[in-house]
């Protein structure tokens, strides 16, 4: 694994991030003696510092975070910033001090990355389809158009709280507003969007496209993907970040992801050798740039599998270069041998059943899983199909039984789990 190129002005920005959280934010003043000081190497300072987790950032809130200089009420008054929790359990809820100009800033350097977005800014038309718990407007009634745009060109298509509440209306009310709307970008949760896709394949109704789709909110199955592309012939590119991190990697024309250097500093923190893959990690992110919060070394929860090669045919140059987005740390299972199994894993090994369209896998004990499917295929011929792709995966005697549902609940953040182990099976040490 080579190591990434880096500019000057990067380890520049990354210094200031390191000394406005240490000097300045309360929630690091225990970090203080880990840090070798001004003149070291910003790298080994980095490297010498523990990883934030939700858990701090919970305890800290709402002013541990806050660099020197900084009203909060000023803030919340002038309506520069707003308090904003992110969805999920009990466990993964978060409450962040929202700054839209940084959020925007982030998102228009992630745009550049590739060739396909880098032409757009925060004046494009744009349609926006996730749970209403992740963005948008939440209502149980159903909400004309116009109560669902923002200042003219930001369209929310969906809000609801889950795609188990659309209807037949729904379906056909979000294919005609994307070709009333016509957006330049359709920025979607996987899920949501396959959905809709299955209904247009499955009705044969034609949905004008946006000019590009980028996908965010949860993990991109190759199962998705491929019912989107039937419907869009339009490049779709996969997106990586967080409400507290912003934009993270953003997929080139290539297929390869970059990290938005401009916007954050990645740690890569290697799952070690004793699953002899030195290329999949967990990463520490650092955001730059954002007057509210002093993000150091903030664990998303997320593993990454990086390229063997720095380089990429696109020509971006710098940063971490990324095969992969390999899903939660805690959707992690394991082999019958031990070795940890990704998410992105199990989803490659699935993308080949036909029929298949949606699952999820819960791992019961070594060598027992459970996997819930929504199929459109023969059902003996899709269970077949996932039994011998997950027995290749997990290795021979896996016991796999198949659990077929019309469609699949979300989770009640809104979003969908793909792989995870029941309560009780502890596989947290995998990635010690």
């Amino acid at each position: 694994m080579q190591k990434p190129y880096f500019s000057d002005g990067y380890y520049r920005r990354s210094a200031d991030a390191l000394h406005a959280a240490l000097d300045t934010a309360s929630a690091y003043a225990a970090w203080r003696r880990f840090d070798a000081g001004g003149g070291g190497d910003v790298d080994r300072r980095y490297a010498a510092l523990p990883v934030l987790g939700k858990e701090d950032i919970r305890a800290s809130f709402p002013l541990g975070l806050v660099p020197a200089g900084r009203d909060v009420r000023e803030g919340l008054c002038s309506g520069e910033i707003e308090f904003v929790q992110t969805s999920g359990t009990t466990s993964e809820k978060v409450t962040n001090l929202w700054n839209q100009a940084w959020w925007n800033a982030s998102e228009a350097a992630s745009w550049r990355l590739n060739a396909h977005t880098a032409h757009l800014d925060h004046t494009c038309r744009e349609a926006q389809l996730a749970s209403a718990l992740s963005v948008g407007f939440l209502s149980g009634d159903d909400l004309p158009m116009r109560d669902r745009v923002l200042g003219g060109r930001l369209l929310f298509l969906n809000e609801k709280a889950s795609a188990l509440e659309w209807t037949d209306r729904h379906y056909r009310r979000m294919a005609a507003e994307l070709g009333e709307f016509q957006p330049d970008i359709l920025e979607a949760n996987p899920s949501y969007l396959a959905r809709l896709c299955w209904w247009a394949s499955d009705h044969g109704v034609a949905i004008l496209p946006p000019r590009v789709i980028v996908i965010t909110y949860e993990f991109f199955s190759l199962l998705h993907l491929s019912a989107i592309r039937r419907v869009f012939p339009v490049p779709v590119i996969s997106s990586y970040g967080s409400t507290e991190t912003g934009y993270v990697f953003m997929q080139c024309e290539q297929g390869t992801f970059h990290q938005n250097t401009e916007s954050c500093r990645v740690d890569f923190l290697p799952v070690g050798q004793a699953h002899g893959r030195q290329e999949l990690g967990r990463i520490a992110v650092t955001t730059f740039g954002n007057p509210w919060t002093a993000l150091l070394r903030f664990d998303p929860g997320d593993l990454v599998r990086l390229r063997p090669e720095a380089a990429c045919p696109c020509g971006r140059r710098e940063g971490f270069v990324a095969a992969s987005i390999e899903g939660r740390t805690d959707g992690v299972t394991l082999s019958r041998t031990g070795r940890l199994v990704t998410t992105g894993e199990v989803d490659r090994a699935l993308a080949g059943v036909d029929g298949l369209r949606d699952y999820e896998l819960v791992q019961q004990s070594a060598g027992t899983c459970l996997l819930r499917v929504s199929a459109a295929g023969e059902p003996r011929a899709v269970a077949d199909g996932c039994r011998e792709a997950l027995g290749g995966l997990y290795g021979p005697g896996t016991a796999v039984a198949v659990q077929f549902s019309g469609d699949l609940a979300p989770a009640a953040s809104g979003k969908y789990r793909r792989t995870h182990a029941a309560p009780g099976l502890d596989l947290s040490g995998c990635l010690a």
